[in-house]
């Protein structure tokens, strides 16, 4: 599984993972920057649809 992981993130990026002189200095933290908000994302969107449930049982 990792290295399918490994393969499809060649494929896009263009650099061998494996090797770690091949990788940015940065990529890490942007990697971790877009996991962060794809979950906060996801949390706030299962945050306003359980507020939309309360509204309409109240009515």
């Amino acid at each position: 599984m990792l290295d399918l992981i490994f393969s499809f993130a060649y494929g896009v990026l263009h650099m061998n993972l494996r090797d770690p002189h091949d990788i940015p200095f940065a990529l890490p933290l942007v990697f971790s920057a877009l996991l962060g908000f794809i979950m906060g994302f996801v949390i706030l969107q299962f945050i306003g649809n359980e507020n939309k449930r309360d509204k309409e049982s109240q009515d």
